[in-house]
């Protein structure tokens, strides 16, 4: 074992260099992991303002500075300077990770167990409340915002007194103070921990509109224009089963399996229509009839076709629609991805439908993009003829 340099005794005289080698610590323990492994870069003049006055003062904290240098506390990292500019100039202090040890040593800082280990132990304080495969509790310490650790552990063994099925929404509102989201992203965590527990779906409400007379279906994207159809302002959609599920969410795998949505139906077609939308959407029964979708002018809008195609079959972009908004975006331009937090959206190529392939989508890679609110019922902006 390697024997530890001796503290120095001018060490109590400096307060500016005491307080530095407090901040090396600092900044250890702020390291992720239960190892130190990556060295601690500070630059000297601005660690020790007593560099910065060029006097007396400076040159005997240079000294001290290049003394625990040989002592293997720190590494010099010269900058670059002139003849003319003091020897620290432009330097970075280098700390190694070693050098943890002999600072806590000479600081009487002792270390503190890592927020890893003090979370294992926790875990294994509560592992008979766990029925399941607690591996992936040890290897990561689960961090709830304005919980502890302590309070994130006993409301993860509290998960075992639920015996009907629930969803994770519920479970984390009844764990953790009312906060309904933090458990979204945990299902898996939450399912090895307690692999008999019945976590439920949440099912997705669907907005579904029955006329009297039926010609097709049309899936619209967003909310406004939904309304908007079901009040008979967008033109040709009188004899259209419409259908708003919120876009992405309308296009879940689980959309159309018993209990994955709850349809909710208006309109005068509804004691008509009912059954046969019901048992075509549950994927019981063939209803022929001409699918379409109406959405934004963008690469999202693109992707919720694409994946409406493979979830419902031969779905189609509605021209009278899309036809309208290509025109204005041909006349009067579009907004940039970056103008409109769009940035993420990612060309899909091709969706296979050949107006969205041959038609919008080249559109939009040269003009921008039109969010389907821009028709505005009143405006006379659909094409009668």
């Amino acid at each position: 074992m390697q024997t530890q340099p001796a503290r120095p005794r001018w060490l109590d005289e400096e307060a500016e260099i005491v307080a530095l080698l407090h901040s090396v610590i600092d900044r250890f323990e702020q390291q992720p992991g239960e190892e130190r492994s990556q060295r601690i870069h500070i630059p000297a003049e601005r660690a020790l303002p007593a560099l910065k006055r060029l006097d007396e003062s400076a040159d005997q904290s240079w000294l001290f500075i290049s003394e625990l240098q040989r002592l293997g506390v720190l590494d010099i990292k010269p900058g670059r300077r002139s003849l003319l500019d003091a020897q620290w100039s432009g330097a970075k202090l280098a700390f190694p990770p070693d050098t943890e040890a002999i600072l806590r040593h000479w600081l009487n800082r002792p270390a503190r167990p890592s927020e890893l280990k003090v979370w294992r132990e926790l875990v294994n304080q509560n592992v008979a409340a766990f029925p399941g495969d607690i591996s992936v509790l040890m290897r990561r310490r689960l961090s709830i915002p304005g919980h502890t650790d302590t309070e994130t552990l006993v409301a993860l063994t509290q998960i075992g007194r639920f015996r009907e099925p629930i969803t994770l929404r519920q479970l984390s509102a009844t764990l953790f103070r009312g906060n309904s989201k933090l458990l979204d992203e945990r299902k898996e965590l939450v399912q090895a921990l307690y692999p008999d527990l019945q976590i439920r779906q949440r099912a997705i409400v669907v907005a579904i509109h029955l006329p009297s007379h039926i010609e097709g279906i049309l899936f619209i994207e967003n909310q406004d224009s939904y309304i908007s159809a079901c009040e008979a302002a967008l033109p040709g959609v009188d004899h259209l089963a419409l259908v708003y599920a919120a876009g992405f969410r309308g296009c879940a795998e689980r959309v159309r399996e018993p209990g994955g949505a709850l349809l909710h139906y208006r309109g005068e077609g509804y004691e008509r229509w009912r059954e046969h939308f019901e048992l075509w959407w549950l994927n019981q029964q063939d209803w022929p009839m001409p699918l379409y979708f109406f959405g934004d002018l963008d690469f999202s809008g693109m992707e919720i076709l694409g994946t409406l195609r493979r979830r419902f079959g031969n779905v189609v972009a509605w021209q009278p629609g899309y036809g309208q908004l290509l025109a204005r975006l041909l006349s009067e331009g579009g907004h940039m991805p970056d103008a409109a937090d769009k940035q993420l959206q990612s060309d899909p190529v091709a969706v296979g439908c050949s107006y969205a392939d041959e038609v919008l989508l080249p559109a939009m890679r040269h003009h921008g993009f039109l969010d389907q609110e821009t028709l505005i019922p009143g405006e006379e902006l659909f094409d009668h003829t």
